[in-house]
């Protein structure tokens, strides 16, 4: 990764062919000239508690890992949270479990009590669902944060579902999950952020380290970098997945001079709490 202005130094790819020749592997030259950065979108809006918004139908539809049912909290999501008078915007991850309550994952660089506002049943107003803060771990190779979730009664078991679509109407359960190591560059893999909705792009790499100390320090060659398309603030926490395997948290992107999203990159699920696991079905 280099600035814009350092691409004259790769004449005729010469630079890029030694950098090959030196460690025996493929190289790529980039240009990012706008820092890395967490993806907790500040709205600038005086967090108001107790607002609501218009009820939105739930849509259906025949796929057979498709949820019609929305339930309470799921992946996917928005959520927001209130720091220093200020509100900012994440997005929850998957659902997870200890073995006794079930809680929904995020990143830990959003806000520690956290509102999810989600989509309602057919003909009722949306609110606001608190979901108390749990514990946050985010060092070199970490960004994740657990807040728990309502409790259900035992004959009515959480849905581990997220939303797979921009407009949230359709929802996926998760079947499984994927470690880093068996994760490989140019593997198809997508996303759902509250900020940019859904897209599915290639992962460019499965060792990226993140510059800067964004990592509670620097960061380790941990993290997993999609080619986008899109990354804004906001999708902090989002779920990273491929069909109903779940694959990450995103942590931050890396853009442009233009502002445009290089690559977003995400935790892989391995990297969860001790005593949390992804609940699934």
């Amino acid at each position: 990764m280099v600035a814009t202005a350092d691409l004259a130094l790769d004449r005729d790819g010469a630079l890029t062919a030694k950098f090959a020749d030196m460690t025996g592997v493929p190289v790529r030259i980039e240009a990012s000239d706008r820092p890395m950065l967490p993806m907790a979108l500040q709205t600038g809006i005086t967090a108001t508690p107790g607002a609501t918004a218009p009820g939105i139908l739930a849509a259906t539809t025949a796929l057979a890992d498709v949820v019609t049912v929305m339930p309470d909290v799921a992946g996917g999501g928005r959520v927001v949270g209130t720091v220093d008078g200020r509100r900012y915007v994440c997005t929850t991850g998957f659902v997870v479990t200890d073995g006794v309550a079930d809680a929904i994952a995020t990143a830990a660089h959003c806000p520690d009590t956290l509102d999810y506002v989600g989509r309602p049943p057919a003909g009722t107003e949306r609110r606001a669902i608190a979901l108390p803060y749990v514990g946050q771990w985010g060092w070199g190779y970490q960004d994740v944060q657990i807040n728990r979730a309502p409790a259900l009664p035992a004959t009515a078991p959480r849905l581990p579902a997220f939303f797979a679509d921009t407009a949230k109407t359709r929802l996926r359960t998760v079947a499984t999950w994927r470690n880093r190591t068996s994760t490989r560059a140019g593997d198809f893999v997508c996303h759902r952020g509250e900020r940019t909705g859904y897209s599915c792009a290639p992962v460019a790499m499965v060792d990226f380290a993140p510059a800067g100390d964004l990592c509670g320090g620097a960061c380790l060659p941990t993290w997993v970098a999609v080619e986008g398309p899109t990354c804004k603030s906001g999708d902090s926490g989002a779920p990273v997945f491929e069909g109903q395997v779940a694959l990450g948290l995103v942590k931050g992107g890396t853009y442009r001079a233009d502002g445009s999203c290089l690559f977003y990159y995400y935790m892989s699920t391995d990297y969860l709490p001790p005593g949390w696991t992804l609940a699934y079905r």
